[in-house]
C-alpha cells in the first residue's frame, strides 16, 4: 500500500454502479475492493458423493458461478454431454475423481474435448486427481490447456483451488476480491473481541457468509444472489413464491415479479413506499436463505453459522433505513438458536477494513456498531427473561411464539431461567430481541395466516414506516 507515513489507507469499495471510497480521500486509493471478472466453472465430477460435495463447496467458497454439473455415473450420451458444455460455455472445467472412475471421467474428457476444444479462447481445465487419473486424462484432453491442482481430499487442497479461481477472477494484482475482505474482516473481528463471528454480507450482485473461530479454518460461502442487479436470480433459483411469502401485504405473483425484475434494472433505485423495502427485505432473506442452501448440498454443516457469537452485517443488509430492517432480515434468514448480538457496518467501513487485514493489521471494531441482542428461545411453558440495564429491571413472561423487542440504554445483561448464563453487551441501537417463534422458523402455508403473522412481527419491531393516509 502507498499511504504516507500516519495516514490511512484510502480504500475504493466498487458497487453495482457507483465506487464507496473510505480514508482520506487521496487522489488514487490505495486498495480497490471489488467483485472481480465473473467466472463460470463446469464441474466434472466422479461417482463418489464426496467428490460431488468438494466441488460444490469449492465452487461456494470461490465465488464463481457453477454453469454445469456432471458427474461419471450419469447415464447420457457422449453427443448430449459435448452439446451440454457447449451451450455452458464455461471459462474453466473442475476435475474432481479418483483412479476407481478413471474410465468414467475419461468419457467426461473425451466429451469435453468435442464440446469445447474449438471454442476460443478454449476454457482452462484444472484437474485436482492422483497421478494415474491425470495420465489418463491428458490423452483425452488433447487441445485444451490443462492445469494440476491438489487433490480435492483436504481443507488445505480445496483453499488452493479456491486460491486458483479467485486468481482467475481477479482483473489486476492489486484488485481485493469483496469475499475475500469480508472472510478477512471476519478473522480481524474475531481476534479483536474472541468471540466467534459471522459476517453476513447481502449486496446488489452477491451475498456472503464467513465464520471465523479462534484456533478453526475459516468458512466462506458466497454466490451470485442479491438485492440489485441478481435480483432476479434470487427468483430464478428459489422462485417466486419463496420471495411473496416474506411479503406483509398481500401482492400476487406477477406484480411482485414485475417489481423483482424492475429492481434488477434499476439496481440504485431508493425504495419509495414499506411495500418496496419489505421487498427488498424479502430478497435479502432469500439470497441467504439460498446460500445456506448451497451450504447444506455441498456438505457444509451450518449449525456453527447459526451459533456465531456475533452476527455482523455489511453491504446493502447494513444499509437499510433503520436498524430494525437490519436485525429483522438478519434473523429471519439465519434463524440463531441461542444467544447473539447482531451488528451492522458502518458505510462500507468494514469491507475496507478488512480488505486492508488482507494485506496487513487492521482496526475493526470502530467499522461496526452493535444494533441488538437476540435471544432465541422454545420455552414448553412461560419463562421468566430480566434485562438489565442502565435503566433498571425489566423482567418479562414470554410465551411460545413471542417475538418482541425491549429497548435498552447502556450496558445489558440478560437473564433467562433456569440458565445460569449471564449474557451481555454494551451500546446497544435497539436493545434485547426476544425471539420465541421456534426453529426452524416456519411461515403458514396459508395468505390469510401468514400476512397476520408477518404483519405483527413487523409491528412488534417497528420495520416498517407507516402508508401515506
Amino acid at each position: 500500500m502507498t499511504s504516507a507515513p500516519g495516514l490511512a489507507p484510502t480504500v475504493d469499495v466498487v458497487h453495482e454502479t457507483s465506487v464507496g471510497r473510505v480514508g482520506p480521500g487521496a487522489d488514487l486509493p490505495d486498495l480497490r475492493v471489488g467483485l472481480g471478472e465473473p467466472l463460470r466453472v463446469a464441474l466434472l465430477v466422479g461417482r463418489a458423493q464426496p467428490d460431488l460435495a468438494a466441488a460444490r463447496a469449492i465452487a461456494l467458497a470461490a465465488c464463481v458461478d457453477p454453469v454445469l454439473t456432471l458427474r461419471g455415473d450419469a447415464r447420457v450420451t457422449l453427443v448430449e454431454r459435448a452439446t451440454a458444455l457447449r451451450e455452458a460455455r464455461p471459462d474453466a472445467v473442475l476435475f474432481i475423481g479418483s483412479a476407481q472412475d478413471a474410465d468414467r471421467m475419461t468419457d467426461l474428457a473425451e466429451a469435453l474435448r468435442l464440446g469445447c476444444a474449438s471454442r476460443r479462447p478454449a476454457p482452462l481445465v484444472l484437474v485436482a486427481a492422483d497421478e494415474r487419473m491425470r495420465s489418463r486424462l491428458d490423452p483425452a484432453l488433447a487441445g485444451l490447456t490443462l492445469e494440476t491442482v491438489p487433490e480435492a481430499g483436504s481443507t488445505q487442497a480445496r483453499d488452493a483451488i479456491v486460491s486458483r479461481l479467485r486468481g482467475m477472477r481477479r482483473s489486476h494484482g492489486e484488485l481485493v476480491l469483496r469475499d475475500e475482505a469480508i472472510e478477512s474482516a471476519a478473522r480481524a473481528l474475531a481476534a479483536a473481541t474472541g468471540r466467534s463471528t459471522l459476517v453476513v454480507d447481502a449486496s446488489g450482485q452477491t451475498s456472503s457468509l464467513a465464520l471465523a473461530t479462534a484456533g478453526a479454518p475459516t468458512i466462506g460461502l458466497h454466490a451470485h444472489v442479491g438485492l440489485g442487479v441478481s435480483a432476479d436470480r434470487v427468483v430464478a433459483r428459489a422462485g417466486i413464491e419463496r420471495v411473496r411469502r416474506w411479503m406483509p401485504r398481500a401482492i400476487d405473483g406477477p406484480a411482485l415479479l414485475d417489481r423483482i425484475f424492475n429492481r434488477a434494472r434499476w439496481p440504485d433505485a431508493v425504495a419509495a413506499n414499506p411495500t418496496t423495502l419489505a421487498l427488498e427485505l424479502a430478497l435479502a432473506r432469500e439470497s441467504l436463505a439460498h446460500v445456506l442452501a448451497e451450504a447444506e448440498r455441498a456438505g457444509v454443516a451450518t449449525a456453527p453459522l447459526r451459533a456465531a457469537q456475533h452476527i455482523v452485517c455489511t453491504g446493502d443488509l447494513a444499509r437499510f433505513p433503520r436498524a430494525q430492517q437490519t436485525v429483522l432480515a438478519a434473523v429471519d434468514a439465519l434463524a440463531p438458536e441461542s444467544m447473539h448480538v447482531v451488528l451492522r457496518e458502518r458505510p462500507d467501513a468494514l469491507v475496507a477494513a478488512g480488505a486492508i487485514a488482507s494485506r496487513g493489521g487492521s482496526e475493526v471494531l470502530s467499522a461496526v456498531e452493535p444494533l441488538a441482542m437476540i435471544a432465541a428461545m422454545w420455552p414448553r411453558r412461560s419463562a421468566s427473561v430480566t434485562v438489565i440495564d442502565a435503566s433498571g429491571t425489566i423482567e418479562e413472561r414470554v410465551a411460545r411464539g413471542a417475538f418482541f423487542l425491549v429497548p435498552t440504554r447502556g450496558a445489558v445483561e440478560l437473564r433467562i431461567a433456569p440458565s445460569a448464563e449471564r449474557p451481555s453487551a454494551s451500546g446497544l441501537a435497539l436493545g434485547v430481541v426476544i425471539d420465541a417463534r421456534g426453529r426452524p422458523l416456519a411461515l403458514p402455508p396459508r395468505d390469510a395466516e401468514r400476512i397476520p403473522a408477518l404483519a405483527r412481527w413487523y409491528t412488534a419491531l417497528d420495520v416498517l414506516p407507516s402508508e401515506p393516509a
